[in-house]
């Protein structure tokens, strides 16, 4: 969002931000602006400053929406409000951030200066970045060939051996035009009858060409050696660091995008990898023996044939920037008919449930279609030019069967030296029609490798520290002072301070959207909290090595997620090495056991995708269980019983108590009822929190818990009033 949209006149170099001004604090129309330095905030009207502040003067910033305008204000340390100037609706949402920007400097003493967050560009074209760390289009190819080709080091032994077999292969095809001139000259055109020196030629030139098929047959055994371990690996790496990345990074990108970049950029990369590394080696060389050569039998001639090479590859080089836009769509439409196919198979029993097939087919097809269309016009742009080169690189051999046939007749060159001169001039152009083509490759590759490089080289936000502590969690969480923003200058959670003691029972209530899943996600370390510091057993929970944290923290969600196994790989996913017994008893702990005999298959009973072949309930006690069998020291529970029936609830109730039994529980939940059993009661409101009690200290208080236990208990009475009927 940009937040210096306009400069008064005269306006100072210093100035952060400008914004526009529509009104005086006092209602009066004007042209001001409304700007913020370092250190100072300035309301212009016009070209003069009518008022000035130091931002250290303030305790807090907001803007007030009015009917029709809005206010920007703030708060003295004294606790007087000042009105700093009105404007327009159309201003509210920059001026809304530029507040919180203030609000943030407050906190830390540091005005964060940013320009569009939401869209960084690269510097030098101005094109979106999308998360990259480098623009796909300004980062040099040699770069982007170099990270790739680093890549087959720990199979250098293979890959030379396949560049070696690839060199001699084609040393033999060096020297067959040789032996092609020797027959012409020595044993065709001169009408030789010596049919013993003839054989020898053949046999040799058949010896040759059966050496050149075993270098190709070690080659290409190496070659997909190296591809396949390479594809292997690089698949293995993406996933490793897509499972490494933090929430807040990994929520940046659909499962259809990650899926894209584990499978298909994986093995583009690999396919170039394999191909271009060793080629590159084997075609340069080719290019320079070949071309030596040439140059060695006549530079004249051999002048001729590279005289057009550099205007091709001029033509070429223009196209690179072209080609890698284009490129760039195609990938885009490909990640978008991943997505739309993920998107749809997901929701598959909401589409059948809505009749909505065909809809879906046709969204598919046009998805389809727009990235088939995206394919051709990267191509046809190619190929449109290709022909063009091809024609100008192959004027040189039209100069050489001129010039060179003149001097047969001048007989100054015998007809098998120009045989195999043109043959030769056939053999240079293979390696310099396959440079050509390297930019377009690269191009089409540029676009796979910046998508995988973002993911590999990406530094993720929550990391264990140097030195992490692997700590036995006895179960006191305490916060200090914490704060959190998915935007660092906007916070979610302000000034969090409480202490849960072992063994607690804590309920966290507050309206939708104040932060309670957030704070569990804090203790959970799937965020690191902005400002302050989270502490378990009095360790900062940032000194904690996060598997060691994780794996005694238990937690049940609302939407439960199963794997597509059977019920017993799906309890057992919380301990891999847990026995049937202990399946079983966890089952029978979270009132699991008795349905689960029940299936068809018992524990063997396959669930189905996430679940779906189990009623909500049971997905649910499965989820208890596999949270049971973890044996966690923390338990977190998120609306863990929210949309079920009474009765399932209170099968889930009494699986839930059986799993709290001594440990620290913190539980979410919208319905007030449910937390009935919780010692103490956490109520955010607004981001901050509000109260922290029992729940007869909190009613005692007639605060915010007060009224939200009122509301509900009017909901639960409009509820029971039945309808009068007619």
């Amino acid at each position: 969002m940009d937040l210096k949209t306009s400069l008064p006149k005269n306006a100072p170099a210093d100035i952060v931000y400008s914004l526009p001004a529509n009104f005086t604090r006092e209602g009066d129309k004007m042209n001001g602006h409304f700007c913020v330095t370092k250190e100072k905030i300035y309301v212009y009207n016009g070209s003069e400053i009518t008022l000035e502040y130091s931002i250290n003067d303030f305790s807090e910033f907001e803007c007030k929406q009015q009917i029709g305008t809005s206010m920007a204000q703030g708060t003295l340390k004294s606790g007087e409000t000042i009105c700093f100037c009105g404007f327009s609706q159309d201003q509210f949402l920059r001026y809304a951030e530029l507040m919180k920007l203030l609000d943030h400097c407050l906190r830390t003493g540091e005005l964060m200066e940013i320009t569009d967050t939401e869209e960084p560009v690269c510097p030098k074209c101005g094109l979106p970045l999308e998360g990259a760390k480098e623009c796909i289009y300004c980062t040099g190819k040699g770069k982007t060939m170099v990270k790739l080709i680093k890549r087959i080091a720990p199979y250098k032994k293979y890959f030379a051996i396949a560049v070696i077999c690839t060199i001699l292969s084609e040393l033999i095809w060096v020297l067959a035009p040789y032996l092609d001139r020797v027959i012409i000259d020595k044993y065709v055109t001169p009408k030789n009858t010596h049919w013993a020196g003839l054989a020898g030629v053949i046999i040799t030139i058949v010896t040759l060409l059966l050496l050149a098929g075993v270098f190709e047959f070690f080659n290409m055994k190496n070659s997909f050696k190296v591809a396949l371990n390479l594809g292997r690996d690089l698949r293995q790496e993406i996933f490793e660091k897509s499972q490494q990345l933090s929430m807040n990074s990994i929520s940046k990108r659909t499962a259809g995008e990650l899926i894209n970049r584990v499978s298909s950029d994986a093995a583009k990369l690999e396919d170039f990898i394999t191909a271009n590394g060793k080629d590159a080696i084997v075609k340069i060389l080719s290019l320079v023996i070949i071309g030596i050569l040439l140059f060695i039998m006549d530079w004249r001639l051999a002048l001729m044939t590279v005289l057009p090479v550099p205007i091709v590859f001029i033509i070429v080089q223009k196209l690179f920037d072209a080609m890698a836009i284009r490129y760039t769509k195609v990938w885009k439409n490909g990640v978008s008919h991943g997505e739309t196919l993920h998107d749809i198979l997901n929701g598959i029993r909401v589409v059948k449930s809505y009749g909505n097939e065909v809809r879906e087919i046709q969204r598919y097809t046009e998805c389809s279609e727009r990235w088939a269309k995206s394919c051709v016009r990267a191509e046809m742009m190619w190929y449109l030019t290709i022909p063009a080169s091809e024609f100008i690189l192959t004027i040189g051999n039209f100069f050489v069967l001129y010039f060179g046939g003149n001097m047969i007749l001048d007989h100054t060159m015998t007809l098998g030296q120009l045989i195999q001169f043109t043959t030769y001039v056939a053999m240079l152009y293979e390696p310099i029609r396959w440079l050509i083509q390297i930019p377009r490759n690269l191009a089409d590759t540029s676009v796979s490798a910046g998508k995988v490089f973002e993911i590999l080289d990406e530094d993720t936000d929550v990391r264990d520290c140097d030195d992490p502590i692997d700590l036995d969690i006895q179960g006191d969480i305490e916060f200090d002072g914490v704060y959190f923003g998915y935007k660092v200058y906007n916070p979610v959670l302000k000034d969090i301070t409480c202490k849960i003691n072992k063994g607690e029972m804590i309920g966290i209530v507050g309206h939708s959207g104040v932060g309670k899943s957030t704070m569990i996600n804090l203790i959970l370390r799937l965020y690191d909290c902005t400002q302050g510091e989270i502490r378990i057993d009095g360790v900062n929970i940032k000194d904690i090595a996060q598997h060691s944290l994780r794996s005694q923290v238990g937690v049940v969600l609302q939407e439960t997620f199963l794997f597509d196994g059977n019920v017993l790989e799906n309890i057992a996913y919380a301990k891999p090495d847990a026995t049937f017994e202990e399946v079983i008893r966890a089952a029978k702990i979270a009132n699991a056991h008795d349905f689960i005999t029940k299936l068809p298959d018992g524990y063997n009973t396959r669930v189905g995708n996430k679940g779906y072949q189990l009623s909500g309930g049971e997905r649910q006690r499965i989820a208890i269980a596999r949270a049971i069998l973890h044996d966690p020291k923390i338990i977190i529970l998120d609306e863990a019983t929210a949309s079920l029936d009474t009765q399932t609830e209170k099968q889930i109730q009494d699986a839930l108590g059986k799993l709290t039994k001594g440990r620290t529980t913190i539980a979410i939940a919208h319905r007030l009822s449910t937390l009935s059993n919780a010692d103490r009661l956490i109520v955010l409101d607004k981001g901050k929190l509000a109260e922290f009690g029992t729940h007869a200290e909190l009613m005692q208080k007639k605060g915010v818990y007060y009224k939200l236990v009122m509301a509900q208990r009017q909901t639960t009475k409009m509820k029971k009033v039945q309808p009068q009927t007619c």
